[in-house]
């Protein structure tokens, strides 16, 4: 009797429900997925990378920022770094760049396939100190032996510093050449081949025109956040379990003075929310959900969870009890985002965009390195609870083995998914359909129409419907 008499909610998981259809007044393709990632900043999709370190560094957030996204660029690293990377998606030209290019000291026969592989007549060659040193062609790689540099064969070439990506898209697009180097400082940042050439671009840019792009931070850490603040658009608090004392004060201490927006996390419940939007002078938003992550192991060593469906509507009960709309503090759903289907679920549930890993994980832009094993791609993927992310750890406040001795997290791999673009176009279609089904054309009409229905035992049933607002 105890036992139930402690039982005070009902936490519903994104495969315990489905959302209903409706009478729809569009087609999917004329549903616009615009939201906010926090109060100030707007994206065209509703789309943010976990800061993890085998996802989202700059490379990714440029790529996703392009495609109207944020990345979130993760904390396990100097803070140095950190701000590199927040700077070079901010200084990054407003197209996609490959990584296509060649080291002087590469055998022929091996860029012959690669360019061959890509379908290049021309592709750049790169020293170790990151200068282009010209392209290799691919009529002169034919009859070159295996054993014989390729910069030995270098030919001049255009080479494009950022803020002159125009005129490398011109070259390309005209067919002058397949490939064009851009460069950042003088040093090799990327390729413009063909198809990034004739790819439609809709990014998420801040007020000058640059690419959005968000930091992970603890409040703990006030030097990163110095280092940070007014440079990324958003600074995602970065702790497991923000509904604490000393985190909450920590925040409270610092949100004060910030150009940035700040959004809050990770949190659970009702409770949470509420005490930490009236502790803090500020909250720009939400980052919702506890232990729902794929490689999150924390239900499982501590017994303790908030699971993102459950927390996005513990997130909008809060705000209306408090008077808030849900475009004055958005919520980020984070954790178990697995596909459209999940993020069309959370959005329904009041979330203004969702935040995964693991489905970016595969991607080239990712951050982890590519591995084959027997016939197969994989990239590694890692929670930052895990034993490999507490051993690299920058900072003692979050998963380190001075704040906690008991890994949260697993590490594995996931299959190869291919450029990041067609993954996140996959993804858009079916967050379109999701909300084309329920009958709404925005996000904003989705949290007004979305009705969902639970899910008995038997796939397919259904018990009730539950109201999205708790």
């Amino acid at each position: 009797m105890l036992a139930q008499s402690r039982v005070v909610d009902e936490a519903l998981s994104f495969d315990d429900v489905v959302v209903l259809p409706g009478l729809s007044p569009v087609e999917p393709w004329q549903v616009d997925l615009s939201s906010k990632a926090s109060r100030r900043v707007q994206v065209r999709i509703p789309l943010l990378s976990a800061p993890m370190d085998t996802v989202s560094e700059w490379r990714l957030a440029a790529a996703l920022a392009l495609l109207g996204g944020v990345g979130v660029i993760h904390r396990n690293m100097p803070v140095e770094e950190q701000r590199r990377h927040v700077e070079m998606v901010k200084k990054h030209p407003l197209v996609e760049l490959s990584s296509a290019a060649a080291g002087e000291a590469d055998e022929c026969c091996r860029v012959r396939e690669y360019m061959r592989s890509l379908g290049l007549r021309q592709l750049p060659l790169v020293d170790s100190s990151g200068a282009v040193k010209g392209y290799a062609e691919f009529s002169d790689l034919e009859s070159c032996g295996c054993g014989t540099p390729v910069g030995k064969l270098a030919r001049p070439g255009p080479v494009f510093e950022v803020g002159e990506e125009a005129r490398a898209l011109e070259e390309v697009k005209r067919g002058r050449r397949d490939a064009a180097a851009v460069t950042l400082g003088g040093r090799f940042l990327g390729t413009i081949t063909v198809q990034e050439a004739l790819a439609v671009y809709s990014p998420a840019l801040d007020e000058e025109g640059r690419l959005r792009a968000a930091a992970a931070v603890s409040p703990f850490d006030a030097r990163r956040i110095e280092a940070l603040d007014g440079l990324a658009d958003i600074l995602v608090a970065d702790v497991a379990h923000f509904h604490n004392v000393n985190v909450l004060e920590a925040a409270r201490r610092i949100v004060k003075s910030l150009e940035s927006d700040f959004v809050a996390g990770n949190l659970g419940t009702r409770e949470g929310v509420i005490d930490t939007i009236t502790r803090l002078e500020r909250v720009d938003g939400l980052r919702m959900g506890i232990a729902g992550g794929s490689i999150c192991t924390t239900s499982g060593v501590a017994g303790v969870a908030a699971p993102t469906l459950f927390a996005v509507m513990q997130a909008r009960g809060a705000l209306r009890e408090m008077g808030l709309g849900l475009e004055e503090v958005p919520i980020i759903a984070d954790g178990g985002i697995r596909g459209p289907g999940d993020a069309v679920k959370a959005l329904a549930a009041g979330a203004s965009a969702v935040m995964t890993g693991y489905m970016l994980a595969g991607t080239d832009e990712a951050a982890a390195p590519l591995l084959r094993i027997g016939g197969s791609l994989y990239k590694p993927y890692r929670g930052m609870a895990s034993r490999g992310a507490l051993e690299r750890r920058f900072a003692a406040d979050r998963y380190s083995r001075a704040a906690k001795r008991v890994e949260e997290g697993i590490e594995g791999l996931v299959e190869y998914r291919g450029p990041l673009r067609r993954v996140v176009l996959e993804f858009v279609e079916g967050v379109r359909a999701g909300l084309g089904y329920a009958g709404a054309s925005s996000i904003k009409e989705l949290w007004a129409k979305a009705r969902f229905a639970r899910l008995t035992s038997r796939i397919g049933a259904y018990t009730g419907v539950v109201k999205t607002s708790v």
